[in-house]
């Protein structure tokens, strides 16, 4: 099988040129079994020489293409291009920072041959080892790399919920939505092929695809809590359900998952509203009782427990400064 005619390799970066550069150096090395496949890699207008370096790579490996986006349009909607652009029957979008097993990957061309529409490449954070069905992958599938994806299942329907969800970290799960939502076959392969890598910028600080700058609308939450939002893309009542119930990803009462998430939530990003009525809207009704229940508990405490819960919030404003700054923290 020729899997460079099947296959194209997309992967958004900015700002990473040590990790970019270990990244092209894997997927192009002798051993790999992508070596001739296209890799597009979208330059978010970075500054740190990463330019410079994609051009070097792309006169060594004809197979690496550069695109370099004008001005830096914010990590999520760079993933969203990546959705835009494939052009093979199935295409892969990597991060630039993660590690690579091959040993799997003869399972990953007999799915292809099969057609299936999703193959899944990692299973690291399946919730606490639950059954692979589409209400836990979504929680698995947070992790792009984690998919290959048959380039026909993104649709226009697909695309709106990619951008849909760039605000919340996750467009990908719109792709993967469409997946779900229509009962198109899916495989998850026997070893993970990719490995979850660094989360650190360039200063080996934590990396985040969040911008600071957005409105209210779009304001910063909880990874938790945007994932809850981002569940609004499953159109089957019962899945979604199944969904949230386990979206802290590990074993926990719903009504404890919402005090723990959202009182951290409230502690680091505030009292906005709408981090409250997004995931309302996906919740079933059930659902709704117990989270309202969950929050009025939290406000609770938070009033008789207020200066406590004011120096949390100092301490963790101090450190976002820091973060800011350019300081370790």
């Amino acid at each position: 099988m020729n899997i460079s005619n099947q296959l194209e390799i997309i992967i958004p970066t900015y700002n990473r040129k040590p990790y970019i550069t270990h990244t092209l150096e894997q997927l192009t090395a002798a051993d790999s079994p992508v070596k001739n496949c296209s890799i597009t890699v979208l330059d978010n207008a970075s500054t740190d020489g990463t330019r410079e370096l994609l051009v070097d790579f792309a006169r060594q490996f004809p197979t690496i293409k550069p695109v370099r986006n004008p001005r830096n349009i914010g990590g999520n909607a760079n993933i969203s291009r990546a959705f835009e652009l494939p052009q093979k029957e199935y295409f892969w979008v990597l991060a630039d920072d993660d590690e690579y097993d091959w040993r799997a990957w003869p399972e990953v061309e007999q799915a292809m041959q099969d057609k299936q529409a999703l193959i899944i490449v990692n299973h690291e954070i399946l919730p606490f080892h639950s059954a692979p069905i589409p209400a836990n992958l979504m929680r698995l599938l947070t992790f792009v790399p984690a998919a290959i994806h048959r380039s026909d299942t993104i649709t226009p329907e697909a695309l709106i919920n990619i951008y849909y969800n760039i605000p919340t970290w996750f467009p990908q799960l719109g792709a993967v939505a469409e997946v779900f939502n229509k009962n198109l076959p899916y495989r998850m392969v026997s070893q993970n092929i990719v490995l979850c890598g660094k989360n650190t910028n360039h200063q080996g600080l934590e990396y985040h695809r969040r911008t600071e700058e957005l409105d209210d609308p779009f304001r910063l939450a909880y990874f938790e809590v945007n994932y809850l939002k981002a569940l609004g893309v499953l159109k089957d009542k019962k899945m979604r359900a199944v969904a949230c119930e386990q979206f802290l990803g590990r074993k926990k009462s719903f009504f404890l998952a919402v005090q723990e998430t959202f009182k951290q939530n409230m502690i680091e990003y505030g009292h906005y509203l709408g981090n409250y009525m997004a995931p309302l809207a996906v919740l079933s009704n059930w659902q709704r009782v117990r989270f309202v229940l969950a929050i009025f508990c939290n406000y609770l405490l938070f009033f008789l427990l207020y200066p406590k819960y004011a120096r949390k919030r100092k301490r963790f404003l101090k450190r976002l400064q820091d973060y800011k700054n350019g300081k370790k923290v």
